[in-house]
């Protein structure tokens, strides 16, 4: 009879996930309710524990009706507690945070999120603060956390399910007196980076699809910028004069510099022409399954 319990559970287990995915994507159950699920796994227990009494206190066939029964009317209940319950408090949510500067000269801002609106702009008018974060999400409250000693300002959201869209923006402004480290992985972003007023040590940016627009300064020494994804789309702006080399990796490239553009499959690299001979430039290297780049003037030259 063992034999018969795993049959039934979790291919039931299956439907109702599928059902509540189906619902999520009709817009029949809002993504406001999916936490919700989080609640319920005691009733796993509860099922497993009605099952076990159904089969020792009937036999035959009717063990199998009990048991159908009980799974049936437990995934309907979940379902029904999804699906008309509550949603979470207030939909979605705001979360403010700041940290002070200290006696930093340094700073890593490192995100750590999934589907994402990234905004990240440098202010010249923060004062003693660090940085301020004002982030508008539904789902877990996202962490903010600042090491004081090394500057290490990290925010990120746990996930939870794989279907449905969570809402998650971020608009971080980062004080212009310190220089900057940024790493954003995520799992889809549309980003935008406001750096003309930033001295920018490095960029680091891991996504499965994003689109990534980024405003530069002049750089000091050679600052690399790192993209990595599947589905990239990038553009750089950067002050004229500015000198800049760029790599392209993965299947179908378009890489634009300057309007000139290089195309293919597989690689392509484009560089300015000073760079061979430059002490303070860019390195950009862009790795996705389908890129298109372009690398242009349009940054003041402030």
């Amino acid at each position: 009879m063992q034999r018969r319990y795993r049959s039934f559970f979790w291919p039931l287990v299956l439907i109702v996930v599928g059902l509540i995915a189906l619902l999520v994507q009709l817009n029949v159950i809002s993504t406001d309710r999916l936490y919700r699920l989080a609640d319920l796994w005691p009733l796993i227990l509860i099922v497993i524990g009605l099952e076990l009494i159904t089969r020792r206190a009937l036999k035959g066939v009717a063990v199998d009706v009990a048991t159908v029964l009980i799974l049936l009317i437990a995934g309907g209940g979940a379902l029904a507690y999804v699906a008309l319950g509550p949603a979470i408090p207030g939909g979605t949510r705001v979360l403010d945070a700041s940290g002070q500067v200290g006696t930093l000269t340094s700073a890593t801002a490192a995100v750590d999120v999934g589907a994402a609106t990234i905004n990240v702009q440098g202010d010249t008018s923060l004062g003693n603060d660090l940085y301020r974060a004002h982030i508008e999400y539904t789902g877990p409250t996202p962490k903010v956390t600042l090491d004081k000693s090394t500057g290490e300002l990290h925010i990120s959201q746990e996930g939870v399910f794989f279907f449905g869209n969570r809402h998650f923006v971020l608009d971080l402004q980062i004080n212009t007196a310190v220089t900057w480290s940024i790493s954003v992985d995520s799992g889809a972003s549309t980003d935008t980076f406001k750096l003309s007023d930033v001295k920018v040590r490095s960029i680091e940016l891991n996504s499965g699809a994003s689109r990534e627009d980024i405003t530069l300064g002049p750089p000091k020494g050679i600052v690399p910028i790192s993209i990595d994804g599947g589905a990239l789309t990038v553009r750089i702006h950067r002050p004229a004069g500015t000198q800049v080399a760029a790599q392209v990796n993965g299947g179908a490239v378009n890489l634009t510099g300057d309007g000139h553009r290089v195309g293919g499959i597989g690689a392509a690299k484009w560089q300015s022409d000073g760079y061979d001979n430059a002490t303070d430039a860019y390195r950009i290297e862009v790795d996705g399954g389908a890129s298109t780049v372009t690398v242009d003037t349009n940054a003041p030259s402030g």
